[in-house]
């Protein structure tokens, strides 16, 4: 199976004319409103690639939570570890304004309570993938990270939003994810050499944790590179070129949930490259996240037009 421990949010989406600067209000004729969560929006990702996927976190007790765990349910995806706290459900308030610069407000609600122990230790085995993110308590998925590793599980992070995190765990991730950004991020944090460098981050990173790092581009595609020296490039898709904030909003997620899927079943990291590239493109083609994310017969039908990935010089 593949354990998915992470967010549940509902994702409001505001179109204003300006940014605040005072104690003002600031008006929006409507709003749009979402399911979302990093954690939730990558277990959609990947059971519509296919995989056997479970989503466990924590809902308020309110139609809010309510909506987003039977949303995730008529997609297949397993929700029995999906708990209901006292708190409410969390939320991300997405401000855009007319030049399309967001912000972004979050209120973590009912995730701050999410726990290791929701997951029991007899799923977490060598047959299962553990994905987390960076949203829910440090100190939970540490606690999880350490009984997955010790029952043989693999595990991939996604270290979103950056947090270092301390080497004992970073050495028992099988697969991390950064952005561009967070992959600069800690090169500052840690003084590693060649800043800028996307494929010397990776490098760098898998060599630190001995691990597998993918370093993912935005329009330019990502790269990977293991604990051994190997390394591929992928490109992206061709979208838009004044695509929206709001339809970017799930592009990150898509490729996490996409990517997990493939290697989950047994793809080779090339072909599990390349295919969460197209995920993160095309989900693009829509307002919010889950909504836009493609399903694996989309996928499959722009798999023609795409280069593979093609080994990278570190």
């Amino acid at each position: 199976m593949l354990i998915v421990f992470g967010s549940l949010c509902t994702d409001f989406f505001l179109n204003i004319e300006t940014h605040p600067t005072d104690r003002n209000p600031v008006s929006a004729d409507m709003y749009k409103m979402y399911p979302g969560g990093r954690g939730g929006n990558q277990a959609l990702a990947a059971a519509r690639m296919g995989a056997k996927t479970a989503i466990v976190g924590m809902i308020g007790d309110d139609p809010m939570g309510t909506k987003l765990a039977d949303k995730l349910r008529s997609e297949g995806v397993l929700t029995s570890g999906v708990g209901r706290s006292e708190k409410p459900t969390g939320c991300n308030c997405v401000a855009i304004d007319a030049d399309d610069n967001p912000r972004i407000y979050q209120a973590m609600g009912a995730n701050q309570d999410a726990s290791a122990d929701q997951i029991p230790d007899e799923i977490l085995n060598e047959a299962s993938m553990l994905v987390l993110q960076m949203e829910l308590p440090e100190e939970e998925n540490y606690k999880l990270m350490q009984r997955a590793k010790e029952n043989g599980a693999k595990i991939m992070l996604n270290l979103a939003p950056m947090k270092m995190i301390p080497r004992k765990f970073l050495s028992m991730i099988d697969y991390l994810v950064v952005n561009q950004l967070e992959a600069k991020q800690i090169a500052v944090a840690t003084d590693m050499d060649r800043k800028n460098n996307a494929v010397m981050i990776a490098k760098g990173l898998a060599q630190e944790g001995a691990l597998t790092c993918i370093v993912t581009l935005g329009e330019k595609g990502s790269v990977a590179v293991t604990a051994d020296g190997k390394s591929w490039g992928m490109g992206a898709m061709k979208i838009d070129d004044n695509i929206s904030q709001e339809k970017l909003w799930g592009a990150s997620d898509a490729y996490c949930g996409t990517f997990a899927s493939c290697l989950y079943q047994d793809m080779p990291i090339e072909d599990a490259l390349k295919r969460a590239s197209i995920a993160a493109s095309l989900a693009c083609r829509g307002a919010g996240a889950q909504p836009s994310f493609p399903y694996s017969d989309d996928i499959e039908q722009q798999l023609a037009d795409m280069p593979d990935a093609e080994p990278t010089q570190v």
